[in-house]
C-alpha cells in the first residue's frame, strides 16, 4: 500500500483499547475472592466434617489457619509482583518467619497430640486428596491470571503461585480437619504441597511464559 496514512488510519480503526491491570495487590484480592468459593465447592465433592474448635489444640490450629492464609496472600502476590516489569517482591526473609512460626506451631501440636482422631474426620491419606481436589479450580484460576499480564519469570512466578495455592488449599483444610495433628498428617501436608507447585509449574508455563 503506497498510502501510508491510509495504512496507518485502517489499523487506528481496527485496534482496540488496552486495559490496563489492577495493581497486585488488588489482583490478589480479587484472585482470594474467586478462588477461595471455588475452592470450597470443590471441597463438596468429597467426604468431610466442619473442624469441632472445642477440641485440644483448637489455639494451634487456628493459629496454624492465619499463618497459611497470611503466607498464601504473600505468595499469590509476589507471583503478580514477579509478571509486572520492574516490580520488587517480596524476599525470603518476609516468608521465613511465617515458614518458622507454622513449623513450630505444627511440632508442638504433633507432640501434644494425645486425643484420638474424630469419627469422620479428614485424616492421613485423606489430607492429600482434600489439597489436591480443592487446589484444582484455584491452579487454573491463577495461571489464568499470570496469562492476562505473561511473566518474564515463568519458573519463580509460577513457584510462587503454586506455594500460594498450596497455602490457601491448607487453610480450607484447616476449616474441616480434627484440631490435633499426626506425623502422617504432616507427611501428607509436605506432599500435596510439594504436587501443587509441580503441577502448577508444569501445566502453566507455556501459558504464562512471553511468546
Amino acid at each position: 500500500m503506497a498510502d501510508h496514512d491510509v495504512l496507518i488510519e485502517k489499523l487506528s480503526r481496527s485496534m482496540e483499547p488496552v486495559k490496563r491491570p489492577w495493581q497486585p495487590g488488588w489482583r490478589t484480592l480479587a484472585w482470594v475472592a474467586m478462588a477461595l468459593p471455588c475452592g470450597i465447592v470443590a471441597s463438596l465433592l468429597l467426604n468431610r466434617t466442619l473442624t469441632d474448635w472445642s477440641q485440644t489444640g483448637a489455639n494451634w490450629a487456628a493459629l496454624q489457619l492465619l499463618l497459611t492464609f497470611v503466607a498464601g496472600l504473600l505468595a499469590v502476590r509476589n507471583a503478580f509482583l514477579l509478571s509486572i516489569a520492574g516490580q520488587r517482591p517480596l524476599n525470603w526473609r518476609w516468608f521465613a518467619p511465617l515458614a518458622g512460626l507454622w513449623l513450630i506451631s505444627t511440632l508442638a501440636n504433633l507432640h501434644s497430640h494425645q486425643a484420638a482422631p474424630a469419627v469422620g474426620a479428614i485424616e492421613g491419606p485423606n489430607c492429600y486428596l482434600f489439597m489436591v481436589v480443592v487446589s484444582t479450580p484455584m491452579v487454573a484460576m491463577v495461571i489464568g491470571y499470570l496469562r492476562r499480564t505473561r511473566t518474564l519469570y515463568p519458573l519463580r512466578s509460577l513457584a510462587a503461585a503454586g506455594a500460594g495455592v498450596a497455602c490457601m488449599a491448607l487453610t480450607l483444610l484447616s476449616l474441616c480437619h480434627p484440631t490435633h495433628i499426626s506425623a502422617l498428617d504432616l507427611l501428607m501436608h509436605i506432599a500435596a504441597t510439594a504436587t501443587i507447585v509441580t503441577v502448577t509449574i508444569g501445566v502453566g508455563y507455556r501459558w504464562v511464559s512471553l511468546p
